[in-house]
């Protein structure tokens, strides 16, 4: 990032919102704070960004880790939406709410407890589907009379208006994970990352094909994508050789390239439940998405 940009953003975060856009790079839930606190966000320009979910009338945590040493009175943190509206702002060691959009009255808090230790995650609750956004986490540095520009997290939000799809199955058995492209951008301009509420990778796809480098190990193997059904939209995902550590909230993220980078698009949610051993049943994929399974013959 160049000079003029971090000098915008100085300007930016000190003024508040403007009507031009700040040129900033390209570019869960309280039941599992505790792991997100462990995530370690990558705070580069550049770098895709962190993807978390939550429903309508919840609380999610949108997670940004600062990994400098500079003490948090020294510290100016900005989340806002890129060049729109300030969500939370914290300076001189206490919270400055004075240009908080008025969307977000009463809605935010950060960890005051963990600031020492590099949590500058918020908390967002009273969720609504117009929080769904791009946020950034802007972290400054006190210098002189000012602040230089340290460091940025970049965290998309996903607010489904209903519940997550339940589906279940039976330790040993496979179940299929519904998730249903809505958009019309071709295959190879999708990216699609099946992914444990914002942690885990269980399987991703990019550029027209598998890349499964991140995924989790515990997964190795056992996860197929249905190759013949992507271009109807069937971004579902089989998960074999079931285990009941595999019970969880998996999230299904679809993003469409635009230029050298990806835009998210769409967001599903889904509830595994796994229980002891037994019929599988890969059949309730029809009540997911609606496409039979006995019509799916091609894995990938």
């Amino acid at each position: 990032m160049g000079r003029a940009q971090k000098e915008a953003i100085r300007q930016h975060v000190e003024t508040g919102p403007t009507d031009r856009p700040l040129c900033l790079g390209k570019g869960p839930t309280w039941q599992n704070l505790l792991l997100l606190l462990l995530l370690n966000t990558a705070g580069v320009s550049g770098s895709l960004p962190v993807i978390v979910s939550g429903f309508v009338g919840g609380q999610v945590v949108l997670p940004c880790t600062y990994k400098g040493n500079i003490p948090v009175k020294d510290l100016h943190v900005v989340w806002q939406i890129p060049g729109h509206a300030v969500l939370h702002k914290f300076v001189n060691g206490s919270d400055d709410l004075t240009r908080q959009d008025p969307q977000f009255r009463n809605r935010t808090k950060l960890f005051k407890d963990q600031l020492e230790y590099g949590n500058w995650s918020v908390m967002l609750s009273d969720l609504r589907e117009s929080d769904q956004n791009l946020y950034e986490c802007q972290i400054l540095r006190r210098k002189g009379g000012g602040f230089s520009w340290e460091q940025e997290v970049s965290v998309q939000l996903s607010v489904p208006g209903s519940s997550p799809v339940t589906v279940s199955g039976s330790v040993g058995g496979q179940v299929v994970l519904p998730c249903t492209y809505k958009g019309n951008v071709p295959v190879p301009d999708l990216q699609i990352l099946w992914q444990i509420s914002g942690r885990e990778v269980v399987h991703r796809f990019v550029d027209g094909s598998n890349d499964l480098t991140e995924q989790d190990p515990r997964f190795r193997e056992r996860t197929n994508l249905f190759k013949d059904q992507l271009e109807h939209g069937n971004w579902s995902v089989m998960l074999s050789d079931l285990r009941e550590s595999d019970r969880n909230m998996y999230e299904c993220h679809m993003l469409k390239r635009k230029e050298a980078n990806f835009d998210w698009e769409q967001g599903v949610s889904v509830r595994l439940s796994v229980t002891g051993s037994g019929s599988s049943s890969e059949g309730i994929v029809g009540l997911g998405i609606g496409i039979p399974l006995l019509a799916v013959i091609g894995f990938w």
